[in-house]
Order: C-alpha cells, then structure tokens, then sequence
C-alpha cells in the first residue's frame, strides 16, 4: 500500500517550562502521487497530534516525504497566542547557546 512519511515537532507550554516533542509517523494512502490526498491526511494528523497533546501547543512544523523526498513542509503557530511570546520562544531554540528555563 502506498504510503509517505511525516516528522512532525511540536512546540508545548507547561506551566513555564517549553519543550519539543517530535514524532516520526508513517501515513498510509491510495495514491502517494496524489498530493490533494497527502495534504488532507497530513492535515488531520497534525490536527490530531494537536489536540492529543498534554500541553498547549505553541507552534510545530511538518516534513512530509514521499519515497525519501520532502514533497511538502508544513509550519504552524497557534492562533490564540500573542505572535510575539511565539517569537521569543523560537529565539530560544534558535540559540546555539545551551538554554534552561
């Protein structure tokens, strides 16, 4: 059965501690040529992964494969957070300074 690959990473808040959670997750379709059909399925991963968390997602990004090649990367923030503690969340973790908060 035909089939692509997601890595998906979430960003979560708990309380004031920030963490990464990443996940690598096979997803099985029809036709893995049919880009309308990945989208949608990686679309109701996502959306799922969201709402399972423990934790409030703060923004996450998706890598999708098909056969090794990324045919399509996904990144996402929360809508009903202020733009700007996101931001300063993502400077965090693009410091190449280790960081504990």
């Amino acid at each position: 059965m035909p089939r692509f690959e997601m890595y998906l990473m979430l960003a979560e808040k708990d309380e004031d501690q920030v963490e990464t959670c990443e996940y690598e997750i096979i997803c099985w379709v029809k036709d893995s040529t049919d880009m309308t059909e990945i989208e949608a399925s990686a679309n109701k991963i996502i959306k799922s992964q969201i709402e399972d968390a423990e934790s409030l997602v703060l923004f996450g990004s998706a890598s999708i494969r098909v056969k090794g090649k990324e045919v399509i990367n996904i990144g996402f923030r929360n809508g009903e957070i202020n733009p700007d503690d996101i931001d300063d969340v993502i400077d965090l973790f693009g410091s190449n300074e280790e960081t504990i908060h």
